[in-house]
């Protein structure tokens, strides 16, 4: 980690090297060495995951990368490691994805905010081939369902709007339920749409309103959460509607 002010990075993926910045490399369609506005990473086992967001998909490494814009190994979410449309160019499927962002590990399953489909994808166990399915969703009732709050205006327990945030709290699976303004929470074994059991920053399932009643911030509201980590016994959220940071021990 750097211990200093302005230090540079010493590898750089995504890019051939720290010069360029264009999406996709300037390229049309992409490629296993190319990303376009990645957004979520995590490291897990020697592997590194990378939400390729606007290209609807996850790139992963087996190990951690060595050199300037080393290729993936394998990708979740497209077909073909050079296709790039949402959802595969349909519906929503288990394999396909739409604007993925933070990735966790739950229970030693992997679990992605697929925050364009409105939902959490989760696998069974760490998938390690292209395009593998995941097993069920959270947040839609099938793995075809893609609509915000499943269709309608105001969020349910088992219901998200453009989840951008996931994290682990415990023995608790929590996600940053942004546009419902509102952190909700699964515990025990889970099953395909089941609703959540934990809810933080709304007085109920329901209410989807900015920081509760469209009111001023106060310690128990939430105005546009968008991303949640854990430190320790300790919950770290971007409230980035309020412009602030909340620490939340649990």
């Amino acid at each position: 980690m750097p211990e200093n002010n302005n230090i540079p990075a010493d590898i750089v993926l995504g890019q051939a090297d720290f010069h360029h910045n264009q999406l996709n490399r300037g390229q049309m369609d992409t490629a296993a060495d190319r990303m376009h506005w990645p957004y979520g990473v995590m490291y897990h086992q020697g592997r590194l995951f990378v939400a390729d967001t606007g290209n609807r998909r996850v790139l992963v490494w087996n190990e951690l990368p060595t050199r300037n814009g080393q290729p993936a190994d394998y990708v979740l979410g497209q077909v073909e490691i050079n296709r790039r449309d949402e959802n595969g160019g349909d519906s929503p499927t288990a394999s396909s994805m739409r604007w993925p962002h933070a990735l966790v590990i739950w229970q030693d399953h992997l679990v992605l905010a697929d925050a364009g489909n409105n939902r959490l994808m989760i696998w069974e166990g760490i998938p390690t081939e292209n395009n593998t399915p995941c097993g069920m969703v959270l947040g839609q009732s099938n793995f075809q369902g893609a609509e915000l709050n499943q269709g309608g205006y105001f969020p349910t327990p088992s219901s998200l709007s453009m989840p951008y945030g996931v994290a682990v709290m415990g023995k608790w699976l929590m996600s940053a339920d942004t546009a419902n303004s509102r952190l909700v929470g699964w515990t025990d074994e889970l099953m395909m749409g089941k609703v959540a059991q934990g809810l933080t920053g709304q007085s109920h399932f329901r209410s989807k309103s900015e920081n509760r009643s469209y009111g001023g911030a106060t310690r128990q509201s939430l105005s546009w959460p968008y991303g949640i980590t854990v430190c320790g016994e300790t919950a770290v959220i971007a409230d980035s509607g309020n412009n602030r940071v909340l620490l939340w021990g649990f």
